[in-house]
C-alpha cells in the first residue's frame, strides 16, 4: 500500500498531499485546477545548453512572448532569437527588474530600440523572476537567467507545454505589468540611478 490510496480523486490528493508537505505549518495551501495534459522537459546547466533549449522554444513562437528578467544580456542567443520573434510578428513584452538596464551587455537596449516594450518592475524590491509564456500555452522558468553567463552555473530551466500553467504565469505576469514603469531610453533609466 502507497502512502496515496489510488482511490482518491485528483483534488483530494492534492489536499492530502499540501497537509503531509506542511505538516502543521499555519500557511494554507489552495489546490490549483489539474493540468489536463502538460509535458514537461527540463534543462541543467552547465551540463546542457539551456540557451539553446531556450531559444528553440522562442523560435516556434508565432503570436506572443511574455518575458521576466531579473537579468538578461545580448550574447547567449536568446535575446537575438526574441528580436528574431518580434521581427517576424511576434508579439514580444518585457518586464525586467530595474538594475537589468543598466547592466554590462544588457539585452534591453536592442530589444527597446527594436520597439518591444519594455516594463522595468520598480515596485518590488528585486524582481527576480526568469520566465517566458509563449503562446498561452508553454511556460519557461527556473533559476536560470537570459544571460551569457547563465551557462556556466548551476542552474535549471523548465519547459512546461501546459496552457493552465501558461495562463497562471500569464496573469502573474500582467499583475506585474500594471505595478511597473514604462521604460524608454537606458540613458533616462541609468541616469536616474535605478529609481
Amino acid at each position: 500500500m502507497g502512502w496515496m490510496r489510488p482511490e482518491r480523486n485528483s483534488l483530494q490528493n492534492r489536499l492530502f498531499a499540501c497537509l503531509l508537505f506542511l505538516s502543521g505549518a499555519t500557511i494554507s495551501c489552495t489546490p490549483a485546477p489539474a493540468a489536463p495534459s502538460a509535458t514537461i522537459e527540463t534543462c541543467f546547466s552547465p551540463e546542457d545548453d539551456c540557451a539553446a533549449f531556450a531559444v528553440r522554444a522562442i523560435d516556434r513562437a508565432r503570436q506572443e512572448i511574455l518575458v521576466g528578467a531579473y537579468s538578461l544580456t545580448t550574447g547567449a542567443g536568446i535575446v537575438e532569437a526574441l528580436l528574431r520573434a518580434h521581427q517576424r510578428g511576434v508579439e514580444v513584452k518585457l518586464i525586467a527588474d530595474k538594475r537589468t538596464p543598466c547592466g554590462r551587455n544588457s539585452g534591453i537596449d536592442p530589444l527597446a530600440s527594436a520597439g518591444v516594450p519594455v516594463w522595468i518592475d520598480n515596485s518590488a524590491r528585486i524582481a527576480h523572476t526568469k520566465t517566458m509564456v509563449i503562446d498561452g500555452a508553454v511556460t519557461l522558468n527556473g533559476s536560470y537567467n537570459w544571460t551569457r553567463g547563465a551557462a556556466a552555473n548551476s542552474e535549471d530551466l523548465n519547459l512546461v507545454a501546459s496552457p493552465v500553467v501558461a495562463e497562471a504565469y500569464a496573469g502573474h505576469w500582467r499583475d506585474r505589468q500594471v505595478r511597473s514603469l514604462r521604460f524608454d531610453r537606458r540613458e533616462d533609466w541609468c541616469r536616474a540611478g535605478t529609481r
